[in-house]
């Protein structure tokens, strides 16, 4: 038996190629079964043979064509089911032609239309019938699950996870884990015992996990989101997943949109189903605040606010969150968090945030050019990203399994002028030139009321400490060069 589980494992593809033929050959049976009243007659024979031997040729390929084998083992949600519905009325629109041209050759004389229909519904129902018993498949045999009821809520845990010394999730997968929030959040688990795997196209390079990579407790994967046989291969044995993994701000995503539509859309759900397919429940996914777009300046927005994105990273954001949502089920509990504009010191650097970009132009250049000002942000600091991921992970999922939570605090929204005031307590010197041209017109401003009273999530730290932090660290020359491109998302596609 296990064997042949690590066949199946190794040759996937190879396996559901060969039962999509023999579904295509039990179909024509059944459809011939069904309009003969259980009996074909032996005038029908070669008509059955010739339709089966055509059906077993075209269809395949048609299903190559309209990519059908890209997800195998995957849970198959209402998305995909387009891209099966489409392969089987093509491959038997080839066949429904075939007979026309064809109808008075011998073995197709007087052939019944409605075998086409039955064969039709048939091919179809065992098509999604077969993807669909791969996911329960896995889910049964990936671990046999137990129950155990924290509080009201049960929760499901593979026997094969390795606990840590009272860990409520042992094993966490952190896509995009060498990122500027990622790595932050890899470092902080590892302190809390959880074992961690990164899974990360490193884009960045991996030194931002070299202060802790020969932890006992961490697994460094380097691997694409959209690669769907290596993220299965690496989702053995995870307790929860947290989807970092992104393009990140309108000008990396406006420099390569085709990218970004790919990894912040099409990437993220695809990790999503994979997580449910794999019996995960808990799965955290990073969008933005900059999904409200510009409100009103007297009106905060919360959760159940209008998105109006006015760029285009945040538009991709939307489309993920949107999918990602419909997953959700009582096996599978997707957590939105609505992140603030980020900003602080962290292992994989960047200063083209604003409040590290101002601070950095400030010490480097005594000089800030400032588009607009009155545009509002919220604001949180890298650190406390994490601490609410760790808030969230400790949750029970009664609390937030299937919700969306803005992530920040309710004194840390401010203008951009106000971003300016705070950089000059701690540059007393800087120069800042103020144009009325508003390059960005975003501007909002967040209520973080949700996650404080059901989470009692606060963050520890201002914008001024951030400021502060960072011109410590540019006066000890932590970073060679400023300049360099790898601090930069935009500069690297």
């Amino acid at each position: 038996m296990n064997k042949l589980i690590s066949f199946v494992k190794q040759h996937k593809v190879s396996v559901t190629f060969f039962a999509d033929l023999g579904l295509v050959a039990l179909a024509t049976y059944m459809a011939f079964l069904i309009r003969f009243d259980g009996v074909i007659p032996r005038a029908r024979y070669d008509g059955f043979l010739w339709f089966m031997a055509s059906a077993l040729i075209i269809t395949p390929i048609v299903f190559v064509f309209f990519r059908l084998y890209r997800f195998p083992y995957s849970f198959i949600s209402l998305t995909d089911l387009p891209s099966i519905g489409k392969g089987v009325l093509f491959s038997v629109f080839i066949l429904g032609t075939g007979l026309f041209l064809f109808r008075d050759a011998p073995p197709f004389e007087e052939f019944p239309r409605s075998i086409i229909l039955i064969y039709t519904m048939l091919l179809f129902l065992f098509t999604v019938t077969l993807r669909f018993s791969k996911r329960i498949y896995w889910q049964i045999m990936r671990g046999n699950p137990e129950v155990f009821r924290v509080g009201k809520e049960p929760m499901f845990f593979p026997r094969t996870s390795k606990f840590l010394n009272g860990a409520k999730l042992g094993t966490v997968l952190v896509t995009g884990g060498a990122g500027y929030i990622g790595s932050m959040l890899v470092s902080e688990l590892l302190k809390n015992g959880y074992q961690v795997k990164v899974y990360d196209k490193m884009m960045f390079g991996v030194e931002s996990l070299a202060s802790f990579k020969s932890s006992p407790n961490l697994q460094i994967i380097k691997g694409d989101i959209l690669d769907t046989a290596s993220l299965e291969r690496n989702m053995i044995d995870v307790d929860t997943v947290v989807h970092t993994a992104a393009i990140v701000g309108e000008a990396a995503c406006a420099a390569n949109q085709d990218l970004a539509i790919r990894t912040n859309y099409l990437g993220a759900v695809n990790v999503a189903k994979i997580s449910k397919a794999y019996g995960i429940k808990r799965f955290i996914y990073f969008s933005t605040c900059s999904t409200y777009g510009k409100s009103d300046d007297e009106n905060e927005v919360d959760e159940l606010s209008p998105l109006r994105p006015m760029d285009f990273y945040g538009e991709t954001k939307i489309y993920a969150e949107r999918d990602i949502i419909r997953l959700a089920d009582e096996k599978f509990s997707p957590i939105i968090l609505r992140l603030s504009t980020v900003y602080g010191l962290s292992h994989r650097m960047r200063f083209d945030l604003v409040v590290n970009i101002f601070s950095k132009k400030a010490h480097h250049e005594g000089k800030i050019t400032v588009f607009g000002g009155n545009q509002w942000r919220p604001l949180i600091h890298v650190s406390d990203v994490v601490k609410a991921v760790l808030t969230i992970l400790e949750a029970s999922l009664s609390k937030v399994g299937g919700r969306v939570f803005n992530v920040g605090g309710n004194t840390e929204n401010y203008l951009i002028s106000d971003l300016i005031n705070l950089v000059k307590e701690v540059f007393p010197e800087v120069q800042v030139e103020t144009l009325d041209a508003m390059t960005d017109q975003r501007s909002y401003r967040v209520k973080f009321g949700k996650i404080e009273q059901e989470l009692g999530f606060r963050p520890e730290h201002t914008v001024l400490d951030g400021i502060r932090e960072i011109k410590n660290a540019l006066d000890k020359k932590t970073f060679v060069n400023v300049e360099d491109r790898r601090y930069y998302n935009h500069l690297i596609q």
